[in-house]
């Protein structure tokens, strides 16, 4: 494991107990749902016990976790998951392969393939296809930007040879996010883990370890959602902590970008270091946390009335 992986990993597991300590008893769980056939492509599948039977079609989230681009796992998404689901709606949070088992653009087959995989799901619950949301919380935030990236743009599914989306989302939640990665390089390497991270990503590519050649990559152009922000992007909620040492002047540029062409659009900042990356995860003691995932839940009823007035 070298010390990027060791980082995340690490992140992970002190940041557990705090982040999955809020429980949600009417929430059920089918762990291990398969969408394709990789070992790890697999969701947890969260919803409350009584919309089962209620005779009604729910919405669904699709959440990918962060980690990095290279670690992070389901499991440590519990909380948030359950949150979700305690509002009514049905919540498929996903693991996906990652690098160094796969690398971009194959990082976002799996991620297509889950999402596709709503439509089985609606085969078996009442889930309702024509509100979904795509959401997740830094790399994880990433995919839920690029994923609809490729919905807007079928050009692009193209030429990265990617599975065609067959279902659409009526927003996006994207939560502490890294959306455009030329920006993300040039900020603090994080003691080499972002650099590290980079070279996981793009694989084979003899990146240097100054990031100098990184122009010569094949798939440069095609790497950061926030290149394919356009007229067609779905409503939009996001969060972000302008003191983040992780995703470092992400939100603030991507919110100017989607605010100007999403049917509707929201957004919850803070500061200070404390407040940092991925706060909101920690809402179940931390007032700022809990402002943002209320205002996340008031986004996904606005859009779910199909009301059009933009914020």
């Amino acid at each position: 494991m070298n010390r990027a992986q060791i980082v995340f990993k690490a992140i992970d597991g002190i940041c557990y107990p705090t982040q999955n300590m809020m429980k949600f008893p009417d929430v059920v769980c089918e762990k291990d749902i398969s969408y394709d056939i990789a070992e790890l492509t697999k969701g947890d599948l969260y919803y409350r016990k009584d919309i089962v039977s209620d005779g009604k079609k729910h919405p669904l989230i699709l959440y990918f976790h962060g980690g990095g681009f290279i670690m992070g796992d389901k499991k440590c998404r519990v909380s948030i998951s359950e949150f979700y689901a305690s509002q009514g709606y049905f919540v498929f949070c996903v693991n996906y392969r990652m690098p160094p088992e796969v690398f971009f653009p194959e990082y976002a087959y799996d991620c297509v393939n889950a999402a596709n995989h709503i439509k089985v799901l609606a085969q078996k619950h009442n889930i309702d296809l024509d509100n979904l949301v795509i959401t997740g919380d830094s790399s994880g935030g990433y995919t839920a930007a690029y994923i609809e990236a490729l919905s807007c743009n079928p050009w692009l599914v193209e030429k990265l040879g990617c599975p065609v989306l067959q279902v659409s989302f009526k927003g996006a939640m994207l939560m502490c996010g890294i959306y455009d990665l030329d920006v993300l390089l040039k900020g603090t390497t994080l003691l080499g883990v972002i650099p590290k991270t980079a070279q996981l990503l793009v694989g084979d590519f003899p990146l240097k370890k100054d990031l100098s050649n990184f122009n010569e990559y094949e798939y440069i152009d095609y790497l950061s959602p926030a290149s394919f922000v356009n007229e067609k992007w779905c409503s939009t909620f996001m969060c972000w902590a302008n003191d983040d040492i992780v995703c470092q002047n992400q939100g603030e540029p991507m919110a100017e970008k989607i605010k100007v062409v999403a049917p509707y659009f929201d957004m919850y900042d803070v500061d200070g270091f404390i407040n940092n990356h991925c706060f909101h995860l920690e809402f179940s003691h931390n007032k700022l946390a809990m402002e943002c995932m209320q205002k996340s839940v008031e986004f996904l009823k606005h859009i779910f009335e199909e009301e059009t007035v933009i914020a």
